[in-house]
């Protein structure tokens, strides 16, 4: 492996620039929303015009983890929880005024995600709200007719200890053991099996996908044949054509 390669490969985490665990301290990821609360006083005080503008406009997380503080530009925050930015932008706005500055921060909107794949209406990235287990995401999100529920797989990435659980929903469901309805966290993947018929069922579709395409194709052609005959005056219309 190149070291150019080796340079980019994840080391540490899920691999995005940011992480952490919002359910226990929310933190500044990129397109969160975050509000600021100068103190009531200051606001009241003339001379404090940045500080009012701070306060009235939420201020989105850019791409290069930056926010923009009327006064003093792009302030990069990145990564830094709610009390982390309170405090920095209260000691970088106080740095334009004689009387100390006291600034509250808080993520109003964010962009935290778990995913979801196999057997699944839509396979790919889901809002992560906080506080979800196994049966709330399962009571949500619809799966395909082939999901396999007692064989449900729980990962959580990481380059040299991730974690795989299997989990039986059926358990869960019908017998009331909650021991495995675990509490979902960011960026964790849950992966739905199809069951043996369901393999089987998959394994047939991708078999005659090319006739299936192949058919589909000549069927359109024939209706836009059929159509542009009507077009020229010949043929007449009917419910029902005969496309062959």
């Amino acid at each position: 492996m190149s070291k150019r390669v080796q340079e980019i490969l994840v080391q540490q985490g899920f691999g995005r620039r940011a992480e952490g665990d919002a359910q226990v301290e929310n933190y500044a990821s990129i397109g969160d929303t975050i509000q600021f609360f100068p103190s009531s006083g200051l606001l009241q005080t003339p001379g404090f015009s940045d500080l009012y503008l701070l306060a009235s406009v939420p201020q989105v997380v850019a791409v290069d983890g930056t926010i923009y503080v009327p006064g003093l530009g792009p302030l990069y925050v990145l990564g830094m929880t709610e009390r982390e930015v309170g405090s920095f932008v209260s000691e970088q706005v106080g740095a334009l005024y004689t009387i100390p500055v006291k600034v509250d921060a808080r993520i109003l909107a964010g962009q935290k995600v778990f995913f979801m794949f196999g057997e699944v209406a839509g396979p790919g990235i889901r809002p992560f709200r906080g506080d979800l287990t196994i049966l709330d995401v399962f009571g949500t999100y619809p799966t395909t007719p082939y999901a396999n529920f007692g064989k449900i797989r729980l990962i959580r990435a990481d380059p040299r200890n991730p974690l795989i659980v299997t989990i039986n929903l059926r358990h869960i469901v019908t017998r009331g053991i909650s021991t495995f309805n675990l509490n979902i966290r960011e960026n964790d993947i849950i992966y739905v099996p199809a069951t043996f018929f369901g393999t089987i069922a998959r394994f047939m579709e991708k078999l005659l996908l090319p006739i299936s395409t192949t058919v589909g194709a000549l069927f359109q052609g024939a209706q836009l044949r059929y159509q542009y005959d009507i077009l020229r005056g010949k043929n007449n219309f009917v419910a029902y054509p005969f496309l062959f």
